[in-house]
């Protein structure tokens, strides 16, 4: 079954609305919740570059990996996007 880029951004927004990353708080658990088969994809990395380029996510590196949050300043565009897609 392959996945797409909306339906993995879906997955990915979800996963941090459902576990409270917002701001400070992060997790680099992020391919969790995702196919195993996608976890090193093209795709998925292409999801998350555009989830960073629109500002709906925070990265930072942390224990030399990378940490994801969502954005509080973004609030109101992705809680749109979680209505319409995650419900």
């Amino acid at each position: 079954m392959e996945l797409s880029k909306e339906q993995i951004k879906a997955r990915i927004i979800k996963k941090l609305v459902r576990w409270k990353k917002w701001g400070g708080s992060h997790t680099e658990n992020i391919f969790n919740g995702l196919p195993r088969h996608l976890h090193g994809e093209k795709v998925v990395q292409e999801v998350l570059h555009d989830l960073i380029q629109e500002q709906w996510l925070l990265a930072a590196i942390k224990t030399g990996e990378r940490h994801y949050s969502l954005n509080r300043r973004k609030t109101k565009e992705f809680l749109k996007f979680y209505e319409s897609y995650c419900l």
